[in-house]
């Protein structure tokens, strides 16, 4: 009896010889040879893990790999009929490389011990020959293809820097979240083991939040993305090994490029703001407090989200007359999915909008946050909008007003069926009349 998951894992065994013998694997399976089908499965798991050392060699020279190979081989040549090495093998690998979690080792020790009662004649109290069942063979085969065969060889110390390459040379490519998660989970995610894509995470922390050079400048964008994916991915393990490793964590620029970032990051994953030292809370305070990227997304530091409504909202009508750029808007349009925010939001365009100091500045910011907001806008913000143009001859009495503000009593019609009273925006009313 075929299986079909199992046919289709070995489509993704990573190593041509490995998928070949896999196939004698799966035939004593589908034909009930089970005793025969874990002997084999267990030959064709040495082989590849051998196989995954000399490609670590050839393609990284690395010493660990090459060290193993080594001793495993001066064993073999002393005692040619031992099997010792293989059991030798799997401890080595597990040990002394990341090519296995712990799991993943168990289950191939436990695949050994179940080869070697297949394989000899170990009899029950029955006088009966062991027997694995289907269930127990399956579990074993689809153990050892998650977990070894359909992995490739990658190694933490030497995998970064072809990681960080490839993410490089990609990046003009990769111009989306979407995009870049089929990337890396295509190439790399989804292929490696947990803990080196937790050792992926901590290595760029340091390119992306410390460390401030032409190299990290040019590269910061991707990786800060990158980043980002994985603690998506893995959100509850980040969280546990930056509390483990506070110091290290902690350890950030105090101005400039990597901390804005690193505050872009915290907007989406507040919860990790609190683990950090205060020496980095002081830091990361002093770029909310001063940088346009901290005032605008920096409301995880605020008592509530309203208080960091308010602040935004103070910035917007005051002294500074600040010009936001569209990805302000995007992100902080972002920061919380609730009626709530989306209110708040709403009334921050507004706001910007009414604050409106020329005649261009009306139109082009009539052009970034109302008209491409305006379907969410409601029957509370619409009198709001109405108020703000009322108020400021820069934004009512520019040539565009006519037009755009004919877009706005669309969606006044929309919310309005009935009517509206325009009685008391007689500067609106006029621009719209026929």
């Amino acid at each position: 009896m075929r299986d079909i998951s199992i046919d289709e894992k070995m489509d993704k065994i990573h190593d041509r010889r490995s998928k070949e013998y896999f196939k004698e694997v799966l035939s004593c399976y589908a034909n009930e040879n089970y005793r025969s089908a874990v002997v084999m499965l267990w030959s064709v798991a040495v082989c590849d893990t051998v196989y995954k050392l000399q490609s670590l060699i050839e393609t990284y020279s690395d010493p660990s790999a090459e060290a193993i190979l080594r001793e495993l081989t001066t064993i073999q040549e002393s005692n040619p009929k031992s099997a010792e090495w293989e059991l030798r093998l799997i401890d080595d690998v597990h040990k002394r490389t990341n090519l296995l979690d712990p799991s993943e080792y168990e289950n191939l020790r436990h695949l050994q011990q179940q080869r070697h009662l297949s394989a000899h004649p170990v009899l029950n109290a029955n006088r009966d020959l062991h027997q694995p069942d289907r269930l127990t063979v399956r579990a074993l085969i689809n153990c050892t293809l998650d977990g070894l065969l359909t992995k490739p060889p990658l190694y933490t110390q030497k995998i970064l820097e072809e990681f960080l390459r490839d993410l490089e040379d990609a990046a003009p490519t990769l111009t989306t979240e979407e995009k870049l998660k089929k990337f890396l989970e295509a190439r790399y995610l989804t292929r490696m083991p947990k803990n080196v894509e937790l050792s992926i995470f901590k290595k760029l922390w340091k390119l992306v939040f410390r460390t401030d050079n032409d190299d990290c400048n040019r590269n910061r964008n991707i990786n800060s993305r990158t980043i980002s994916l994985i603690t998506t991915r893995h959100k509850h393990d980040i969280i546990d090994a930056i509390n483990s490793e506070r110091d290290y964590y902690s350890n950030i620029a105090a101005t400039g490029l990597p901390t804005s970032y690193l505050v872009f990051y915290l907007c989406q994953f507040h919860e990790i703001y609190l683990l950090f030292n205060d020496d980095a809370k002081i830091k990361i305070n002093h770029c909310i407090e001063t940088e346009q990227l901290g005032k605008t997304l920096g409301w995880f530091i605020k008592p509530s989200l309203e208080q960091h409504y308010e602040d935004v909202l103070q910035w917007i009508v005051g002294p500074e007359h600040p010009n936001f750029e569209e990805w302000q808007w995007t992100h902080l349009a972002k920061i919380q999915d609730t009626p709530q925010w989306e209110e708040m939001f709403a009334k921050l365009l507004v706001a910007y909008f009414g604050a409106s100091r020329s005649f261009d500045q009306a139109d082009q910011r009539f052009a970034l946050v109302i008209e491409p907001y305006l379907s969410k806008f409601n029957k509370t913000i619409i009198p709001i909008l109405l108020q703000k143009i009322e108020d400021n001859g820069q934004v009512y009495a520019r040539g565009r007003s006519y037009t755009d503000n004919r877009i706005i009593k669309k969606r006044i019609d929309e919310l309005y069926p009935s009517g509206f009273d325009l009685a008391p925006y007689p500067m609106f009313s006029r621009s719209i009349a026929d």
